[in-house]
């Protein structure tokens, strides 16, 4: 529905489930991209969580990020939390799919989720955090323009130590 440069992003439909399922239940997919208890997710887990990103969902707006030449399922990405109050969005992305990575899909696939918020969510923020072990998330999100707005300290346990979590925002050009 929304085309970035490599990928386009759509609504997840019934053939994604395994795939996604395989995504959740990978460790080092999971590992920078969820703060909580890594455990594995039944096929009915990831069904539900599937389900409940449509198009009436109020303030989170997911996507199944595919490319845009083979149309291969990749990732998800989307808003998780809008507050329509301050105009703000945080933005979360994962690529699933390690043959992927590295490649340019993430940064393309912020890239489009940025425009969505700008232009049609009307958002004059987008924020998101990141595990700082998490460079290449890091990196993607700077060379989108965010900016670091502060560090949560020794936030997330993983892997027998504490972590920190990097806050990052993105202004929208025209602040009103």
């Amino acid at each position: 529905m929304y085309e970035g440069k490599l990928v386009r992003l759509r609504a997840f439909d019934n053939s994604d489930l395994i795939k996604c399922q395989d995504f959740s239940n990978d460790y080092e997919v999971m590992r920078g991209a969820s703060g909580g208890i890594l455990y594995p997710s039944t096929v009915e887990d990831t069904a539900r969580a599937m389900n409940s990103n449509t198009s009436y969902t109020s303030g989170e707006y997911q996507f199944a990020i595919e490319t845009k030449t083979d149309r291969v399922l990749i990732g998800q990405c989307g808003f998780i939390k809008v507050n329509w109050k301050n105009r703000v969005g945080e933005l979360a992305i994962l690529i699933g799919d390690k043959d992927y990575r590295g490649k340019g899909y993430g940064t393309d696939a912020v890239r489009t989720l940025i425009k969505f918020g700008f232009e049609e969510l009307n958002l004059r923020k987008i924020k998101a955090s990141v595990f700082d072990f998490n460079e290449p998330a890091l990196r993607c999100y700077e060379k989108c323009g965010f900016e670091q707005e502060g560090t949560l300290k020794k936030e997330i346990y993983r892997e027998g130590a504490y972590h920190d979590v990097v806050l990052l925002r993105l202004l929208r050009n025209t602040e009103e």
